[in-house]
């Protein structure tokens, strides 16, 4: 090789030619033996280049842009030596099998048999349960629920002229009816409601149809209250009916005194519902007889409906009962409406119009603090003249007048509030 020169080569991925480059420098040459031979040069090179290839081939990594490779020298290269690029070039991954080597997801424990089973059963009871609320709720709707009903009539009861009103008035309904023979207590209509397809529930309730005549022996031998409990003990509730011609009526209503008088029989039948806790009602017209049982039935189909209402009615309030009359005050959550509730409360004593609540609300905003003032008094005389004195406030502007609210309002609010026998009136009146 020539003094003063070196060979340098550059090395093209898309071309297996080897480019030498002759290129002058000023620096002196260093000993030929530590490096290769000018005839051994481009063998070695092919080598590199086939060398790289294959890397190429068996690496995943992606090689750089040919149009940005640039030959990169050293700042002092010797002579006759190859200068590796520094520069883009083609990178192979030092390992190969760790960067092809996926991760694969931990598989889950195959279940068996006996849990994919019992996967199966508990779904299976959920939809059941889901389906079975559905249908229940279904069932007591009130548009559905006379479908679920049956009335139970005996079979007495169709030796009377109202039966054929009765029965019309139950088939005007979805409802279905049954005669049938009670001869526990004869004259009876009984009521029970399909829980599902293959149950069905009795009602707790009962019907008798009785003749006037039938009442009036019972009443008069002072059997009536012992043959209501007797049959209380097949049901709990009971209504009767007490079927009866306008001249029947008159003597029930007739002012006429003696053993078996009108009044005698009003009076055992009050007596029996306050007891026995029994309603009656006296019909003298046979379609009214039709048209208290279609009644009952739809209210008694439509019980489980309200009761539902009203448990979520009474679950919602947090303490105070909602009302739907007419002049009822609205309190809420956060107590507003309590000085209206209360002022509303004074107004129900008489002589206590909307100015005097006013002024002892005023003075007194609370039944507490009024009470807490009654128990702070040293005497009675004291506690009934203490409200005396507060002024009441009558009209506005110029035209307004003043006055006291008295001593006989005060003693009545007085006594309203500590009174504890339960007999004392307010007002004579």
């Amino acid at each position: 090789m020539n003094e003063g020169c070196y060979n340098t080569y550059t090395i093209s991925d898309s071309d297996d030619s080897i480019i030498n480059e002759n290129r002058r420098t000023n620096e002196t040459s260093r000993k030929d033996d530590d490096y290769l031979s000018s005839e051994q040069e481009p063998e070695f090179f092919l080598q590199v280049l086939q060398c790289q290839k294959r890397k190429k081939l068996t690496s995943p990594e992606k090689t750089c842009d040919d149009n940005k490779q640039k030959d990169v020298q050293t700042d002092d290269p010797a002579p006759n030596t190859y200068v590796p690029r520094t520069g883009p070039c083609i990178y192979t991954n030092t390992n190969n099998k760790q960067a092809t080597e996926k991760v694969e997801p931990k598989r889950k424990k195959r279940s068996t048999k006996e849990e994919i089973e019992e996967r199966k059963r508990e779904e299976k009871a959920r939809k059941d349960v889901k389906k079975r609320l559905a249908e229940e709720l279904k069932r007591i709707s009130p548009k559905e629920c006379m479908k679920y009903v049956t009335v139970h009539i005996d079979k007495h009861l169709t030796n009377n002229e109202y039966c054929e009103e009765l029965i019309s008035g139950i088939e005007t309904t979805d409802a279905k009816y049954k005669i049938e023979s009670n001869s526990a207590v004869l004259n009876s209509i009984t009521w029970s409601r399909q829980i599902s397809d293959s149950v069905s529930e009795d009602e707790h309730f009962m019907l008798l149809i009785w003749e006037f005549d039938y009442v009036k022996n019972l009443i008069v031998s002072c059997q009536l209250l012992n043959k209501i409990n007797d049959i209380k003990l097949h049901k709990t509730q009971l209504s009767i009916i007490i079927f009866s011609t306008a001249d029947q009526l008159k003597q029930t209503k007739s002012k006429k005194n003696g053993k078996n008088s009108g009044p005698d029989m009003l009076n055992s039948l009050e007596q029996m519902m306050l007891n026995c806790q029994v309603s009656f009602r006296f019909v003298e017209n046979k379609n009214d007889i039709g048209l208290a049982v279609l009644y009952l039935t739809k209210s008694i189909a439509q019980k489980p409906y309200k009761l539902n209402k009203y448990k979520e009615e009474q679950d919602g309030c947090d303490w105070y009962a909602s009302g739907h009359t007419k002049n009822c005050v609205t309190v809420d959550k956060n107590g507003i409406g309590l000085t209206q509730l209360w002022r509303q409360m004074l107004s129900q004593f008489p002589l206590c119009g909307l100015e005097t609540s006013e002024a002892i609300a005023a003075a007194y905003g609370s039944p507490i603090a009024l009470l807490e003032a009654y128990d702070n008094c040293s005497s009675r005389l004291e506690g009934e003249t203490m409200l005396q004195d507060i002024p009441v406030r009558r009209g506005f502007g110029p035209l307004a007048s003043n006055r006291r609210i008295g001593p006989e309002l005060s003693k009545k609010i007085y006594t309203f509030f500590t009174d504890n026998t339960g007999c004392t009136t307010l007002s004579q009146e």
